[in-house]
């Protein structure tokens, strides 16, 4: 089980935002939906050495449409864009934000699925969160 606490609150998806608020650091992200009403989870990515990085470069990357989901992509879905992150979580290795991200995309399952094989670094049978 991991115990993970969300960000306080969601950001824009800007780059304004992102400059002074996205973690310089590996983590995981999810971008929202938010044209009014509870937000809805269009995306969940894990940043890692190798794969992003950082929260701060894959969200940049998403946004200057280096990675896809891009912008564009993502604005098909909704006017309002938004993003919240991992503020803490108790891993042992980067690559346990992997499994975190797909335990979270599991319990919300978002609009744009991840390319390739997905989230999960195939350490572990299963995984659960404890959400703070």
């Amino acid at each position: 089980m991991f115990r993970i606490i969300l960000s306080e609150r969601r950001y824009r998806f800007q780059p304004e935002a992102l400059r002074a608020h996205a973690p310089r650091r590996p983590g995981v992200y999810l971008l929202l939906a938010g044209d009014g009403g509870a937000p809805k989870v269009l995306y969940v990515g894990a940043a890692i050495p190798g794969r992003g990085e950082t929260v701060y470069a894959a969200l940049a990357g998403h946004l200057m449409g280096n990675l896809r989901p891009n912008k564009t992509d993502l604005l098909k879905h909704a006017r309002d864009l938004y993003f919240e992150f991992l503020a803490e979580a108790d891993v042992s290795a980067p690559e346990d934000y992997l499994d975190i991200a797909g335990a979270l995309a599991a319990r919300t399952p978002p609009c744009i699925k991840p390319p390739g094989k997905g989230l999960a670094s195939g350490r572990y049978d299963s995984v659960s969160l404890e959400v703070s």
